[in-house]
């Protein structure tokens, strides 16, 4: 995801008159046991927009932390959040995390304990500037009924690696010659596990990759989610990457993407 530290400044909702079909908002809900939303109370714009775009999805609102109610010494003091830890550079924040990072791994740690709390064996996540791709909904369904029984977690849109190219592949064979050497903050195992590797006709297995603003978990991988964020050691892009590269999540990336983000994010 996009973290939004600075001032908040409201945006336009995209200039279109779409809504998702009737028959991706009845696949979706028949296939997740749950479909929510985080979002700040206070991000009244976001709320009309997601509204609009995903008029006659069932979904349910999980309402953020505030980055307004936090005091990052306090939580440092509590325990809550580990500064040295996440300094290390294999979460990519070596100056520690803001508050309103550690506002918004707070929220998704919350929501993967509710999930896990409750039982539920499959959700889908959405933060509040999300973007459907509608062009390439139609494949949406045929694409999840290719995922294997035991998925764990699953990325509907994402940045980073999205193509895989010559390029890539250079800097993935670099990673791997000098990452035995720790001049860098991959590990052999990370390094090998990058870039997406084929699966099927519309799935990836996942390699590293940013953003959260439409992604999928089973219960399984929230439970790992939860134990891997207690204290908050990272952004949850970055906490996500790590269990991924190094095995720990059965993940997966959709070909093509089926949600952008307009973001920046407003939670946190």
């Amino acid at each position: 995801m996009r973290n939004f530290t600075g001032n908040y400044t409201a945006w336009q909702l995209p200039m279109t008159t779409q809504s998702l079909p009737p028959e991706v908002c009845a696949f979706l809900k028949n296939y997740f046991d749950k479909i929510y939303i985080i979002t700040l109370n206070r991000a009244h714009d976001r709320h009309a927009m997601f509204k609009k775009l995903l008029s006659g999805l069932d979904y349910q609102i999980f309402r953020a932390v505030d980055k307004q109610d936090l005091n990052r010494a306090d939580l440092i003091r509590r325990g809550v959040y580990d500064d040295q830890t996440a300094r290390h550079p294999r979460y990519r924040h070596v100056e520690g995390l803001s508050e309103g990072q550690i506002a918004c791994s707070l929220s998704h740690r919350q929501l993967h304990e509710k999930i896990v709390r409750e039982g539920y064996e499959r959700v889908l996540i959405f933060e509040d500037d999300v973007v459907p791709v509608f062009e390439q909904l139609h494949q949406l369904a045929d694409t999840l009924r290719q995922l294997p029984q035991n998925w764990e977690l699953l990325y509907l849109g994402y940045t980073k690696n999205e193509e895989l190219n010559l390029k890539q592949q250079v800097k993935q064979q670099f990673y791997k010659l000098t990452s035995p050497f720790g001049l860098l903050r991959w590990t052999p195992k990370e390094a090998a596990r990058y870039l997406p590797r084929p699966y099927s006709a519309n799935l990836r297995l996942a390699g590293l990759h940013d953003c959260t603003h439409a992604y999928a978990v089973s219960r399984s991988a929230a439970e790992k989610l939860v134990k891997a964020q207690h204290p908050v050691i990272a952004i949850i892009d970055a906490m996500i990457s790590v269990l991924v590269l190094n095995g720990e999540l059965n993940a997966f990336v959709t070909l093509p993407k089926f949600f952008d983000q307009q973001g920046p994010s407003y939670i946190g």
